[in-house]
């Protein structure tokens, strides 16, 4: 281990600082990079004035990479000339592939602190030590490889890594988003929470673009940069506010919402059927009224058609009354009845 002044050294190194910040961005990608997206990057520790040096300084770079076991390697798109740019990408096949390294003994115990550190407790490590762990005992014990179902469970996704990696430790990162538009931005966020939806996976927090909570999609993340800079999650802050719910989807403006429920179902329950999202207050009429903004009627009309039973009914705008009415004729009307 470095001494406290070796890791002075270290972290005032900017060579060594702009090794860790390309490891980083490779590992994370989940495409190709072009040469001049890398050495036109001034988070990366490139982009001066002088083209040809940063050229070098990337060429000796990936050397002093090769030496550590990490293999970035040219990946020229099928059918391109010698003359059009070159494209890179991390060799996952290749890096830290030198045999030896772990004895049998070495991956029964690691494989055994794994199971410790993650009995019991819920945390964002949890896939990727899994990983680690498979992996190992694969290597040094020669196990049965895993199935296609169980590669597929364990699926690497390096944005999504990546993004955990800096939530855990509550490090910024840096992202380049497109968004449903198709439209590119560079974003900086402080994740708050990370939660699925419908199969995706997104990731909320402040963000330093709009200056404001933001929510992303992770598929929609194209290349990510090395966390830096902490940051604290604000006591006030609850994912709850800002996982969705059907009626957050929608073209037009959103408009405020009023839902019903009886007085006689508990504060408990109310809160579950609400997801502890808008606002819920007892009325003096003697029921539950849930209060909330919704981009599509018709998804909370069948939302309340899906809670019936429960008592969810809605109260305002007429729009939304009209579009609980029709679907309950819709639904009367296939049936027969």
């Amino acid at each position: 281990m470095p001494s406290y002044d070796e890791a002075q050294a270290i972290a005032g190194d900017t060579s060594a600082q702009r090794l860790l910040n390309l490891f980083f961005i490779f590992n994370a990608s989940t495409r190709t990079l072009s040469t001049e997206e890398i050495v036109s990057d001034s988070d990366l520790g490139y982009g001066s004035p002088q083209r040809d040096s940063d050229l070098r300084k990337f060429r000796r770079d990936r050397a002093k990479l090769a030496e550590q076991g990490i293999q970035i390697v040219e990946a020229k798109p099928l059918g391109a000339s010698e003359s059009e740019e070159s494209y890179w990408k991390l060799d996952r096949e290749n890096t830290f592939a030198t045999g030896g390294i772990v004895t049998r003994d070495d991956a029964q115990t690691l494989a055994a602190a794994i199971d410790e550190y993650l009995e019991g407790q819920a945390t964002p490590l949890g896939r990727p030590l899994r990983s680690v762990r498979d992996k190992a005992l694969e290597l040094a014990e020669g196990s049965t490889p895993q199935t296609r179902d169980e590669q597929a469970a364990n699926a690497f996704d390096p944005i999504l890594d990546a993004l955990w990696s800096a939530f855990a430790t509550r490090k910024k990162i840096t992202f380049s988003y497109r968004n449903a538009r198709g439209e590119a931005s560079k974003r900086s966020l402080a994740i708050y929470g990370i939660f699925s939806h419908e199969g995706c996976a997104y990731v909320t927090g402040l963000d330093d673009v709009s200056q404001s909570i933001r929510t992303f999609r992770t598929d929609r993340i194209e290349k990510v940069w090395r966390p830096k800079g902490t940051y604290n999650i604000p006591n006030t802050f609850s994912i709850k506010d800002y996982v969705f719910l059907p009626f957050d989807f929608g073209e037009g403006e959103s408009v405020q919402a009023q839902f019903s429920l009886p007085a006689s179902m508990p504060r408990t329950a109310v809160l579950a059927c609400t997801h502890g999202r808008g606002e819920v207050a007892l009325t003096e009429a003697g029921s539950w009224q849930w209060t909330i903004e919704v981009r599509d009627i018709d998804a909370a009309a069948s939302l309340a058609l899906s809670h019936a039973r429960e008592g969810l009914r809605p109260v305002a705008p007429q729009a939304f009354v009209d579009a609980w009415k029709h679907m309950i004729d819709k639904v009367v009307e296939a049936h027969g009845a």
